[in-house]
């Protein structure tokens, strides 16, 4: 299906959740990242999964046994229960918990906004108004299954500093908490609201990943559409979310948006079916409690807050799998408090036991046995073999970053500044960041009095390495250690430094000491590609090898390639002709890079690699841009394949030459296109060819950034 066809479909299971409710002191909207306020009242909203009645071909024993506590037989609407939580009676907010009979404070009340019935035949183009129908709070449902993938998340030591690093919630809500504090008069009343601000991690997973069931009475049955369940997620997978995004501000603006992305990782590492999915898409405050789907408009799950670093704007957006929730209760009651007489459930009962745990488990093989033809609109095999071919590198106990698998022998491509990061340590006025892979080689350079920490690296054999978070540098005696994922099975295996480019291009090999059979090898495309197409960066990005998981995926396009002539790109093959044409020298893409992809794989939609990740891009206050990074090309790098081929070291000289071209290239240096381009008029006689003659006699006195910017603004003009 075209993503339109799967968003005119998502329409029908789409809505806007929206709670009013009495907030004289204004404290209801805290981490929250936006609100409403007038007359005493505070609104807030998320988005909701809709699912009339009939829309699922059989109801999960979940939505079953509270629809029948409740008496219930109209439609239900699913979000996060951080939208209402503020507005619980005091004794449910002060211990927040799953609960089956939840209770809202007086004149709370529920609504949902949902598209109008007419839009969803979609005929002629014309759509009727979206209306508000009245909701009621049936239950709080905690998703164990996938709390305990956030927990793992974030209590995994050393993710990049410590544990304490990182939080679930949107960066945005940080600018609406300081308003609120400025605003109100006195917080003291909300003290007691223990889901807010909680430095708990296994109360935070919780509370993150609760959600709540709302009633929908009047929702009808009439012109319902079926919805499907996707069974099964993998790396690179589309997904689809139809959220609504600062939805009360302006309903007619952010109503069911959409944003698509892939699948970047799935938890709990290793295992077929996930409670949790990091989602390369982005999304919006408001769109948490969205529903997901899959290219073949499946329901997929529900969007989460995302899990963000403290102190910086990376966000990363996560997925309650639909698996996870609609078993969440199939194995943990909830507590008794408060049932009413008209409940027809009986949890002493071994009967009602019994035929519970029989829905539960005919709902899972149900969705399995849907899983066992394989989504037709997955990955295809090329990308997936791609993401085997995807190693982790670790030197020490400090830094990680990626590898690329080159051969069947074992030989593994990555970045040379994961070994020698001082020789990568300058930055350009633009903020050119090399340093990506190491647990705190960014926070050395910011605070020089920052005390060492230790921390524990597992192996499979149950090795434990300590060492400090600082990188101080490649040393021979530090240990390199690769680790090979198949599948379930993670392998580690030692690996020696085989070459460390000393010219421009950050590169270096590696070789594993033992060769396992499984080794997937990397194809490689040497033509060039083309300014806006598709490409996928694979990676080890931001959680390291103590997190357990596998290569993230992210997914972009190519948005520059910076080339220059053939003639000046003395790192090409022999093979080559040298001429003027113009030879990529760097890609420009806006796939998502984060710390530890250094080293990855840019691959296309084919699954073949056009470049090497090196670097991103940072803003002069320090903070990364993710999406603006630069990948060495295949072209550039048809040299180290050769060498793969034909173990011939000599093939590796030419890469240590020094070409002042190319470095500058890589440095940033703001330089305008007739640098890299001979005039018409002049043929090889032009600026490129005075510049080549230039470097050539000048060599010795020509070594720094400054002495080529110096040469510019004597001979070319520059714009910049």
């Amino acid at each position: 299906m075209e993503m339109h066809e799967v968003a005119a479909a998502a329409r029908n299971f789409s809505a806007m959740a929206r709670i009013v409710g009495p907030d004289p002191k204004a404290v209801k909207m805290r981490r929250h990242a936006f609100h409403v306020h007038q007359s005493g009242s505070t609104t807030l909203s998320a988005s909701a999964v809709l699912l009339p009645p009939g829309s699922l071909a059989e109801t999960p024993p979940l939505l079953d046994r509270i629809c029948e506590a409740h008496g219930h037989s109209g439609g239900i609407a699913l979000t996060s229960a951080s939208l209402v939580e503020p507005f619980l009676v005091a004794e449910q907010r002060s211990n927040p918990n799953q609960e089956l009979h939840p209770r809202l404070v007086p004149d709370a009340r529920l609504d949902v906004l949902v598209e109008h019935e007419e839009s969803r035949n979609i005929r002629d183009g014309k759509s009727g108004s979206p209306r508000w129908l009245s909701a009621r709070l049936l239950a709080m449902v905690d998703v164990s299954a996938s709390a305990d993938s956030v927990l793992s998340l974030l209590q995994h030591e050393g993710s990049l500093i410590r544990s304490s690093s990182w939080d679930v919630c949107w960066s945005l809500a940080d600018v609406n908490q300081k308003q609120v504090e400025n605003d109100a008069s006195s917080l003291e009343s909300n003290k007691n609201n223990a889901y807010i601000g909680s430095t708990d991690l296994s109360m935070l997973a919780k509370s993150t990943t609760r959600i709540a069931i709302l009633g929908v009475s009047t929702l009808t049955s009439r012109n319902t559409r079926c919805i499907s369940v996707s069974a099964m997620q993998q790396r690179g997978d589309s997904l689809l979310i139809m959220g609504s995004p600062f939805g009360i501000l302006s309903p007619l603006h952010f109503f069911n948006s959409i944003s698509v992305g892939a699948v970047a990782n799935c938890l709990p590492p290793g295992t077929i079916r996930s409670s949790l999915l990091m989602a390369d898409v982005h999304c919006l405050p408001g769109m948490e409690g969205a529903p997901v789907f899959d290219k073949g408009s499946c329901l997929v799950g529900m969007l989460m807050k995302p899990l963000r670093q403290r102190g910086s704007s990376i966000e990363v957006q996560l997925v309650i799998t639909w698996d996870a929730i609609c078993t969440a209760w199939s194995g943990n009651k909830p507590e008794k408090n408060g049932r009413s007489p008209s409940e027809l459930v009986d949890e002493k009962s071994s009967d009602s036991k019994y035929k519970e745990l029989c829905g539960a488990d005919r709902y899972r093989r149900l969705v399995s046995n849907s899983g066992s033809n394989l989504n037709q609109y997955g990955r295809s095999p090329a990308l997936a073999e791609a993401i085997s071919s995807v190693v982790l590198i670790t030197v020490g106990d400090t830094s990680w970053a990626s590898g690329i698998v080159l051969n069947k022998n074992g030989l593994i491509l990555t970045n040379a500044h994961l070994l020698e990061p001082w020789r990568f340590g300058r930055t350009s006025p633009l903020g050119l960041q090399n340093k990506i892979t190491s647990f705190s080689e960014e926070r050395i350079r910011e605070n020089n009095s920052l005390q060492t920490q230790k921390c524990k690296v597992s192996k499979e054999d149950g090795v434990k390495h300590e060492g400090s978070l600082f990188n101080f540098g490649f040393k021979r005696d530090r240990a390199i250690s690769v680790r090979l994922d198949h599948g379930e099975r993670q392998t580690w295996c030692d690996a020696s430094v085989v070459f460390i480019s000393k010219g421009p291009l950050d590169v270096a090999l590696l070789q594993m000491e033992k060769v396992p059979a499984e080794l997937c090898a990397i194809k490689p495309d040497f033509d060039c590609p083309t300014a806006g197409s598709s490409v996928y960066l694979i990676g080890h990005g931001l959680l390291g090898p103590r997190s357990g998981l596998s290569s993230s995926l992210s997914s972009g396009v190519v948005s520059k390639i910076v080339k220059i002539p053939s003639i000046q790109h003395s790192h090409l093959s022999n093979t080559v002709e040298v001429n003027n044409v113009d030879t990529p020298a760097m890609l420009q893409t806006t796939v998502a890079v984060h710390p530890g992809a250094s080293g990855g794989v840019l691959v296309n939609s084919d699954g073949r690699m056009v470049g090497l990740i090196t670097s991103n891009a940072k803003h002069g206050g320090g903070s990364t841009i993710p999406h603006l990074n630069f990948s060495i090309p295949c072209k550039s790098l048809e040299m180290i394949f050769k060498y793969s081929a034909k173990g011939d070291f000599k093939i590796l000289e030419q890469l240590d030459k020094p070409n002042e071209l190319l470095s500058s290239v890589w440095a940033l240096a703001p330089t305008s296109s007739p640098f890299f381009r001979t005039s018409p008029d002049n043929g090889r006689g032009g600026k490129a060819l005075e510049l080549s003659k230039f470097l050539a006699d000048k060599q010795e006195g020509l070594r720094s950034r400054e002495d080529i910017e110096a040469f510019l603004r004597s001979k070319i003009p520059s714009k910049i």
